[in-house]
């Protein structure tokens, strides 16, 4: 069977077929700079990767998976599920709450794995705790682009603009 042209098709009241369109950023995104762009959307990212580890250790080894540390520090983990998952998402919104979160997260994360290592475990960052140094160096990262990422993202009136256009 041969394709009709799109005229025939048009007075035959035949849809066109559908274009697939290329998945778009949310709004507040696509209203910044490459740059900055790039920088919140990798560091969204990889806190809702971050997320969505808490979830697979929750999920594969319960509320103490890390049955060495104390139950304070697991609570504190578990519930990084919640605090990684909404930095993630703000940020990918453009906003800079999700920035202040994702600094405040990033700095309570370090100081818990530090004193994990440090105090809990009495041993250093050595090859036992390769997820401790890739941590450390990604909230570097964060916190070394956060003033300048901050500069670069709406504030509340721009945000609204950039959010509504």
């Amino acid at each position: 069977m041969h394709q009709r042209s799109g005229e025939v098709r048009r007075r035959a009241g035949e849809r066109p077929p559908a274009r697939r369109r290329a998945p778009r950023l949310p709004r507040g995104l696509r209203a910044l700079p490459a740059a900055p762009r790039t920088v919140a959307v990798v560091i969204g990212a990889v806190m809702l990767y971050g997320a969505v580890v808490h979830v697979v250790d929750l999920a594969l080894w319960g509320f103490r998976s890390r049955a060495w540390a104390p139950m304070w520090l697991n609570a504190f983990w578990n519930s990084l599920i919640v605090f990684d998952a909404l930095s993630g998402v703000l940020l990918l919104k453009a906003r800079r709450g999700g920035l202040y979160l994702t600094c405040l997260t990033m700095l309570a994360d370090l100081a818990s794995n530090l004193y994990a290592v440090y105090g809990v475990r009495h041993s250093g960052l050595g090859a036992g705790s390769a997820d401790v140094i890739v941590l450390l160096a990604f909230g570097l990262f964060v916190l070394a682009t956060a003033p300048w990422l901050r500069g670069q993202l709406p504030t509340g009136a721009r945000a609204s603009e950039a959010s509504t256009a």
